[in-house]
């Protein structure tokens, strides 16, 4: 599994600089903090749903590269929302594993997938409806948590331009083409209650990106990009949202206050680990989300030992942090500490997740 949240420690300083000056502590939602798991698992569902987009957009056969994307919405993207589905309504979470399993293995064959991508989009909205409580969907601070993840999560806006570019892999840009149309339709709900000056800047936004995804197909080549070229006018775009829809978006500016919510979430996911490990798996991906992006950079400056015990115990419990583009032989260079992880208990290694998140708490003073 690749990292999926937002905002690397760089990309919080571009945000800040980029935001408007007015402080955060004045909008009325805190999507991140009132809505952590809901965010993560619309999250999810988006990822799908562009993952479908993508079938649609090209024709089989696909590229290899295409098909793992493709192949991807049957993995993580599912697991933040399918303990919550299968616990509401079995026969819906069946039935839709099976219809994405059918668009993964179409891809993988060259067939056609157009029958069974448009199967599984009819199952991931009502899927939607039964994950996502009624009274978020559709609201501008929910609505602007979903932007935002489009715009700056790995395989997003920002970031597909970014791999392309900097990892010479252009099927990453055909994901950053379809956040952006999502984003676009997204940006179409709220754009009512933005002023003038703002529906302005947000198209000029647009067109910037737009210039740089003018199509899905991605470039023959991407020699002599510049990665980070999406980064800024992505980042715009955030700020703009996040004005318009009234909501703090950027999770990462009060850090203490965050390791203090993410370790009392901890805490509540491995109580109920026992009990129904698949919907307490669905809070840690959220809260990986915003480790990863908000606090391990940092925490690994004051209690590294904490911060390398966190990631290592969100890579037992949910895969978070594994590459499928290591380095050849990194296997060989594993220490005997992943061994140990890998044997540990689903209990044991939520307890010391919690335990680390609890130090970590502590050195941000929180």
């Amino acid at each position: 599994m690749t990292k999926r949240f937002p905002l690397s420690i760089s990309a919080i300083a571009l945000s800040l600089a980029l935001a408007p000056a007015t402080g955060f502590a004045q909008y009325s939602g805190d999507p991140f903090f009132e809505n952590t798991v809901a965010l993560s698992q619309a999250y999810g569902l988006e990822s799908i749903g562009l993952g479908l987009d993508l079938a649609s957009e090209f024709e089989a056969p696909y590229d290899d590269e295409l098909v793992e994307t493709v192949e991807g919405i049957t993995g993580a993207s599912l697991e933040r929302f399918e303990g919550t589905l299968a616990t509401t309504d079995a026969e819906l979470a069946q039935n839709l594993r099976a219809a994405l399993e059918a668009v993964a293995e179409a891809a993988e064959a060259g067939e056609d997938t157009s029958a069974s991508v448009e199967e599984a989009r009819a199952l991931l909205i009502q899927a939607y409806d039964v994950v996502i409580p009624e009274n978020l969907r559709g609201t501008p601070a929910f609505t602007g948590g979903v932007m935002i993840q489009l715009l700056l999560a790995e395989g997003g806006v920002a970031e597909g331009y970014e791999e392309a570019a900097e990892g010479n892999e252009p099927w990453e840009y055909p994901n950053g083409w379809v956040a952006l149309q999502r984003v676009k339709a997204l940006w179409s709900e709220i754009e009512a209650d933005a002023s003038e000056q703002q529906v302005a800047d947000a198209q000029e936004m647009f067109e910037t990106l737009d210039g740089l995804y003018p199509q899905a197909q991605p470039p023959e080549s991407v020699a002599g990009w510049n990665p980070e070229e999406a980064e800024a006018p992505a980042q715009r775009l955030g700020g703009i949202v996040e004005t318009v829809v009234d909501a703090n978006l950027y999770p990462g500016r009060d850090a203490a206050r965050l390791a203090g919510h993410i370790s009392a979430l901890a805490s509540e996911a491995c109580a109920a680990y026992g009990e129904n490990e698949a919907v307490a798996r669905e809070t840690l991906y959220a809260l990986y989300d915003l480790y990863d992006g908000e606090l391990a950079g940092v925490a690994n400056l004051f209690v590294p030992e904490d911060e390398e015990t966190a990631s290592d115990m969100f890579g037992a419990l949910i895969g978070a942090g594994d590459d499928d583009d290591d380095e050849e032989g990194a296997e060989d260079t594993e220490d005997e500490g992943d061994d140990d992880d890998a044997s540990l208990s689903g209990a044991d290694a939520c307890s010391a997740l919690q335990t680390a998140l609890t130090n970590i708490q502590g050195a941000f003073g929180a």
